[in-house]
């Protein structure tokens, strides 16, 4: 994984927008993230770990608080980062879930988390997830690491440098596990021990089966011996004895079954010998029965038969009538049709005159009954109601006339009234003008003074700022003139007591050489042989370790009075330095005139925004006052319209009633108009129909005279009232009809049955009771000589199936057992089976661990200059945990390996880091492994002393020529100096804080508007 470019807004302490170009480290290799305490270093981290995984590692186990508080409601917060897995580009972009204002009015809204995952396709962005849960399982698939896992590998943040040192193997496993990718180690393991426990549950499947069907079959032939009761062919004697063979099955073998087939196979063929002797006996007997059966149905056929003919020639007679009274019924309903029209016709000209007087007596007076006089009073009602029609229509409208009339004027009123408002305030419009420019004229003369206030709100700043700093000097001068008069008179004393001790020695000199004179050997000083007269020591002898040990003292003092007065020079320039920014005044006074600056300020500020508003005030004015004199236009336009639209409603109204009152005709409504009119129309039109009823019915009764006299005349039925008494209900025709029908079907019938062949000249019938009493015998014996062999043949096919099934497990169990124990010891050994207590997959990620071992031992020598070194503890660990994946460190100076977490801070430090670049480069040379090309270190450099620090920056830059990229987060100053790429956090005055980049000498500020230092 390699970073490209991340972007940031309204997140941490970055109110604005910043970008960091990671892609301009690539020629350095190793850049350094600077910046006081507290300004958002390790934020930059933060946002990374949030766009990848969704969560910052330093809110882990607490609620997050991403959003700037510093962003308005105007500024969203969200983080977009670039990044590259192999030769795949893709880009995250994620905002967290936060409060915000709501944008109209009070109080707040959640605005909901998001995230987005794209991927460059050739010259465009796909995208490939747009769920806040999804991205995070994406990504974390596509860099092969979790989040606790990036944190330990790439991203050492604060405090956790020591995670992967100091971590359990189990721990270290499962990352290992993921950045190695020994899934198939772990599924080749889980494989080798399913086919074990597989080959084991089979081998012993095949031991049941073959004990379980082999004594299956051995009972079945024991039973059919039990059933078969008699061992006459010799079966039994020499076939195998089931109750011989052990309840374990250890007597069951292929020569047992092979014997026991042969027994059922000869027991089956007697049984079927013997089914099929009694089943001959029982087909005999049947036939006997049989044909006795048929003679005795014969002659109960022909006995019938003629009982049923001399029953139906009685009922001869009888049939007859039936069939004189069905031929008289079906003429009568042949003439049905003709006299029922003319029946109907009878009554229809009848019902017509009736109705024909009725509508003569409803006709208005003056009207004869005489078809031209009333279809010409007809016409002239129907015109009537036309007329009263329109007069509805024209009464109907008159209210809807009447409100438009009203609603005109109204509108007229209105629009008047319109005119007249708006002329008002056109008349009072120039005077408040003029109070809006005398506001603003006064408001600027105000402003004018800003900038002049503001200058003297820095400078009166500045000088209570100063004063402050000489009055926090003074105790601390006071302190160093103290210490300085101290120092010198310590200097003094030290340097009188070094003169003293040098006198002393100097003094003390020829005493000392006597003392060490020794007879017959020359003098240090004359070179004589003899010493006749040899100085007396001193009382007190003064040592030349003496004479140095008060110069150093001396020279001690000497440079703690050198820096006690630089530091006093340095205190007192400072405080005159203060003194002369501060000028005259105490702090009270100072502070007084800040005050009075501040206020000024606030004038002037107030008065800026006042000048601006009463500008806009009066560009509004100007615009309504441009406006109202166009709305006057048209108010006006529109209230002659109105008053024009209200005179036309008017003369309307004035028409309708005129036309109304004409058309009523003296009816007091247009409702009862019509209902006059309605009804003289219909008495007319009622005569007129009743009239054409008449004439009509009249005609049609002729016609149906005419048809029904020529269908009596055809059936020969003298007049209506003989056909109405022959005729019958089709039911009872259909009734009397199947009646016949069945009479003549069972006469036929009966003689058919007599005249048959075979029912002449029969012989006498045997009796039934022998015959039956001895074929249910027979088929007794038969059925119990077929069940026999039925259940033999069965019993012989259900053993058939156990026998072979036996067989093949035994043969089974034969071929598999070398098989299955191999089987079973090589799972064994790759489930951790062995000396080391290792699994296959544990015994590969500790071989890892012992390249990645190598790897950091290489920087750590370095770093320690030989001290230190990462031991790999491959000693066998107890209660199931994992073994081999130990780490240990062996200290040169003592021989022997300790814990990791014996190290001191600084040591710590460095083994994590050597450890960490060890990981990367085995992780990265590993085909199919993480891609780990990108590494954060955050703070820890503070804990080194001079010299391990060299080397640590030492093995920092050895990683460029690896292609890959550092950042480092660090206050040391000589880090600074050493690293020219740098993302430098500064704050920013008001709060909040910028991001500023330069790499490779080139320095340019990350973001919009404010972002430069």
């Amino acid at each position: 994984m390699r970073l490209l470019r991340l972007e940031l807004a309204a997140f941490g302490p970055f109110r604005d927008r910043f970008e960091i170009d990671f892609a301009s480290f690539a020629a350095d290799g190793v850049y350094l993230i600077a910046g006081p305490t507290g300004a958002g270093k390790s934020t930059i981290l933060d946002a990374i770990v949030f766009a990848l995984y969704g969560s910052a590692p330093r809110y882990e186990g607490g609620r997050a608080h991403l959003r700037s508080d510093l962003a308005g409601p105007e500024h969203p917060t969200w983080v977009e980062l670039d990044f590259e897995v192999g030769a795949r580009r893709l880009r995250v972009r994620r905002s967290p879930e936060y409060e915000r204002p709501k944008q109209r009015g009070t109080g707040t809204t959640k605005e909901k988390a998001s995230a987005t995952l794209l991927e460059r396709v050739d010259d465009r962005w796909e995208p490939l997830s747009v769920s806040a849960g999804e991205v995070g399982t994406e990504i974390g698939e596509i860099l092969g690491l979790t989040k606790v896992e990036f944190l330990q590998v790439i991203l050492l943040a604060q405090g956790g440098f020591a995670e992967f040192l100091r971590a359990s193997s189990d721990e270290r496993k499962q990352l290992l596990q993921r950045l190695f990718g020994t899934g198939s180690m772990r599924r080749l393991r889980e494989l080798l021990l399913e086919d074990a426990r597989a080959a084991g549950s089979a081998r012993e499947e095949l031991e049941r089966r073959r004990d379980d069907r082999g004594a299956r079959a051995l009972a079945a032939l024991a039973a059919l011996r039990d059933a078969d009761g008699s061992d006459a062919d010799g079966a039994g004697a020499e076939g195998p004895d089931a109750d011989a063979a052990d309840a374990d099955g250890a007597r069951i073998d292929a020569r047992v079954l092979a014997d026991a087939a042969a027994e059922l196979e000869a027991r089956v063929e007697r049984a079927d010998r013997a089914a099929a002797v009694a089943l001959e006996a029982s087909r005999a007997s049947r036939a006997a029965l049989d044909a006795a059966t048929a003679l005795h149905e014969r002659w109960a056929r022909r006995t019938a038969a003629s009982a049923r003919l001399t029953e139906l020639e009685r009922q001869r007679d009888a049939v007859d009538a039936d069939r004189r009274t069905l031929a008289d019924a079906d003429r009568a309903a042949e003439a049905a049709g003709p006299l029922e029209r003319w029946e109907r016709a009878d009554t229809a000209a009848d019902r017509a005159a009736a109705a024909l007087t009725d509508a003569a007596a409803l006709l208005p007076d003056g009207v004869d009954a005489e078809r031209e006089a009333v279809e010409r009073e007809h016409e002239l009602a129907q015109a009537a109601v036309a007329r009263a029609d329109i007069a509805a229509e024209l009464e109907a409208q008159l209210p809807s006339l009447e409100r438009a009339a009203r609603r005109a004027l109204q509108d007229a009123e209105r629009a008047d009234e319109a005119v007249d408002g708006a002329q008002r305030e056109r008349a009072a419009a120039p005077a408040a003008r003029d109070a809006i420019v005398a506001a603003r004229e006064s408001a600027a003369t105000l402003a004018a003074g800003h900038a002049d206030a503001e200058t003297a709100l820095q400078a009166a700043r500045d000088r209570l700022g100063a004063r402050d700093e000489a009055d926090a000097l003074e105790p601390q001068l006071a302190a160093a003139q103290a210490t300085a008069a101290r120092t010198a008179a310590a200097q003094a004393e030290a340097g009188a007591a070094a003169a003293r001790l040098q006198a002393a020695r100097i003094a003390g000199m020829a005493g000392e050489l006597a003392a060490a004179l020794v007879t017959g050997e020359a003098c240090p000083v004359c070179g004589s042989l003899e010493h006749p007269a040899p100085h007396a020591p001193g009382d007190d002898p003064v040592s030349a370790d003496d004479v140095a040990a008060a110069l150093a003292d001396a020279e001690s003092a000497a440079v703690a009075a050198r820096e006690a007065n630089d530091a006093l020079a340095g205190l007192e320039r400072r405080h005159a330095a203060a003194e002369a920014r501060a000028g005259e005044g105490d702090r009270e006074a100072l502070a007084a005139l800040l005050d009075e600056a501040r206020a000024r300020l606030d004038a002037c500020t107030h008065a800026v925004a006042e000048r601006e508003r009463r500008t806009e005030e009066l560009e509004r004015h100007d615009r309504e006052a441009a406006e109202r004199d166009a709305r006057i236009a048209q108010l006006e336009s529109a209230a002659g319209a109105a008053r024009a639209a209200a005179a036309g409603a008017d003369a309307r109204l004035s028409d309708a009633r005129a036309r109304l009152a004409e058309a009523l005709e003296g009816h007091a409504s247009a409702r009862s108009l019509q209902a006059a009119a309605t009804a003289r129309v219909r008495a007319l039109r009622g005569w007129i129909d009743a009239a054409a009823e008449r004439e009509r019915a009249a005609r049609e009764q002729a016609l149906a005279a005419a048809q029904g006299g020529k269908a009596l005349e055809e059936h020969g039925l003298p007049d209506r009232g003989a056909a109405a008494a022959m005729a019958l209900p089709s039911t009872e025709r259909t009734a009397l009809r199947e009646r016949i029908r069945a009479h003549d079907d069972a006469l036929a019938s009966a003689r058919g049955v007599l005249a048959q062949p075979e029912l002449t000249d029969l012989p006498e019938a045997p009796e039934l009771a022998p015959l039956e009493a001895a074929h249910a015998d027979a088929e007794a014996a038969a059925t119990a000589a077929a069940r026999s062999a039925t259940a033999a043949a069965t019993t012989r096919d259900h053993a058939a199936s156990d026998l072979a099934a036996a067989t093949d497990a035994i043969r089974a169990l034969a071929d598999g057992a070398e098989a299955a124990a191999t089987m079973r010891a090589l799972a064994a050994a790759l489930n951790g089976e062995n000396e080391l207590r290792q699994d296959i997959e544990t015994y590969v990620l500790a071989t890892r661990l012992g390249a990645i071992i190598d790897a950091a031992n290489l920087r750590l020598a370095a770093m320690t200059e030989g001290r230190f070194a990462l031991q790999h503890d491959e000693t066998t660990a107890y209660r199931k945990r994992a073994s081999g994946l130990g780490i240990q460190v062996l200290d040169a100076h003592t021989g022997v390996p300790r814990t990791a977490s014996s190290l001191s801070g600084g040591e710590t430090f460095l083994a994590s880091l050597a450890l960490a670049l060890g990981l990367a480069d085995v992780v990265q040379a590993e085909s199919g492994g993480v891609s780990l090309e990108t590494l954060f270190v955050d703070e820890g450099f503070g804990s080194l002393d001079q010299d391990t620090l060299e080397a640590a920056l030492a093995t920092l830059d050895d990683l460029r020529a690896g292609g890959r990229s550092v950042g480092v987060i660090s206050h040391v100053q000589q880090m600074q100096e050493r690293i020219p790429s740098r993302i430098r956090v500064t704050p920013v005055p008001g709060g909040g804080s910028r991001i500023r980049v330069s790499a490779s000498g080139a320095t340019s500020p990350q973001g919009g508007a404010g972002s430069a230092e």
